[in-house]
C-alpha cells in the first residue's frame, strides 16, 4: 500500500521584500490598496506584514475597518527602511562606479506661498531633467515633521525650530513694507514713532508682536506692531495688504509687479524688515538619495533669479 505524505511549508519572505511590502503597505494606507498595487492579495500582503511585525517585535500597524495608521515603532521603521530602500537600489550603480541619477519619488512639502510659485518651477523643472524621477508635493504652513509625514524633505522659511533636525540653508530672502495709496491716505503720514499705532496685517510666526526692522545703513529698531487682521498664510496676509486692511510686508519678488503699477507703495523705503532664512529640513542619516540632492541645487537655483533673494555661503 502507498502511502503519500503531504508536507505543508510555512512560507519564509525575504526581509528587503518585506520591508517593501511594509513601504507599499504605508504609503497606500491601506492592505488592499497595497495589494492591488503590488499585483498581490490581501492575506498575502498581511501576511507579510505579520511576519516582519513578528520578526522584529514591534506592532507597526493599528487599523480596523475604517482607520489607518503607523505606531511609533511603525513611524520609526518607514524612516530607516526608505533609506535602506534607497541604498539597496542604487547599490549597483556605485558597484560599478557609475553616478547615482535623480529618480524615484520625491515627496516634499512646502509652504503655500512658495508653492505656488518657485518651488513648483524648481520641482518641474527638475523633472523635465530626470524623466525618471515623480514628485509629490504637499503644501503647509510652517515647518512639518518629516518622520510623522512620510515626506523626504520640507522647506520652510524663518527660524529653524529645533537645532537637532538636519537642516540645509538655501539663503535669505528680503522683505519690504507695503501699502495701498488709499491707505496711506487714510491713515497719514508713516513715521517710525507712529508705526506701533498704525494698522498693519499680521503673517502668524513672522510679522506680529515685535519685528526688527533695518535701514539702509545697517541700522536697526525694534517696533511693535498693531494687527488687527493678521493669518499664518501668507498669500492671505498680501491679499489683505491688497484689500487695504493694512500695512504689510512682502518679498520684493511677490509685489514688484504691483509696485511697478502704483497698486501698493513702499512704505518708509529706508526701511525694511530684516531678512529671513529659507530652510531645508532632511531626513536623518548619512545617505542622501540623489533625487533630494538634485532638488536642493535646483531650489538654490531657482531662487537665484527672484529679487531679494540672496543664497547662503
Amino acid at each position: 500500500m502507498e502511502v503519500i505524505y503531504t508536507v505543508r511549508m510555512k512560507t519564509t519572505y525575504d526581509r528587503l521584500e518585506l520591508l517593501d511590502t511594509f513601504l507599499r503597505i504605508s504609503e497606500a494606507r491601506s492592505l488592499s490598496k497595497a495589494a492591488r498595487q503590488m499585483g498581490s492579495t490581501q492575506p498575502t500582503v498581511s501576511r507579510r506584514l505579520v511576519e516582519l511585525e513578528s520578526l522584529l517585535g514591534s506592532k507597526l500597524v493599528n487599523r480596523t475597518t475604517s482607520t489607518f495608521s503607523l505606531t511609533d515603532e511603525g513611524q520609526t521603521l518607514l524612516v530607516e527602511a526608505r533609506e535602506l530602500g534607497e541604498r539597496w537600489a542604487g547599490l549597483s550603480d556605485r558597484l560599478k562606479g557609475r553616478q547615482s541619477r535623480p529618480e524615484g519619488t520625491l515627496r516634499v512639502i512646502g509652504p503655500v506661498g512658495y508653492g505656488a510659485s518657485f518651488l513648483t518651477d524648481a520641482l518641474t523643472k527638475l523633472m523635465a531633467e530626470h524623466p525618471r524621477l515623480r514628485v509629490e508635493l504637499e503644501l503647509a504652513e510652517g515647518y512639518a515633521d518629516l518622520a510623522a509625514s512620510g515626506a523626504e524633505c520640507c522647506v520652510f522659511v524663518g527660524r529653524v525650530p529645533d537645532q537637532d533636525i538636519v537642516c540645509r540653508t538655501l539663503g535669505t530672502v528680503a522683505r519690504v513694507l507695503v501699502a495701498t495709496p488709499e491707505l496711506l491716505e487714510r491713515i497719514g503720514p508713516v513715521t517710525l514713532a507712529r508705526l506701533p499705532r498704525l494698522p498693519f496685517v499680521g503673517l502668524d510666526a513672522h510679522v506680529v508682536g515685535t519685528v526688527q526692522l533695518v535701514r539702509r545703513d545697517g541700522t536697526t529698531r525694534l517696533v511693535t506692531l498693531n494687527t488687527p487682521f493678521r493669518t499664518p498664510s501668507l498669500p492671505a496676509s498680501y491679499r489683505a495688504t491688497l484689500n487695504g486692511a493694512g500695512i504689510g510686508s512682502a518679498a520684493p519678488w511677490m509685489c514688484r509687479d504691483d509696485l511697478a503699477s502704483g497698486r501698493l507703495v513702499r512704505v518708509l523705503p529706508q526701511w525694511s524688515l530684516a531678512p529671513v532664512g529659507i530652510h531645508v529640513a532632511l531626513l536623518p542619516g548619512r545617505h542622501r538619495p540623489a533625487r533630494v540632492t538634485a532638488f536642493i541645487e535646483a531650489m538654490r537655483e531657482q531662487l537665484t533669479l527672484h529679487h531679494g533673494f540672496v543664497p547662503s555661503a
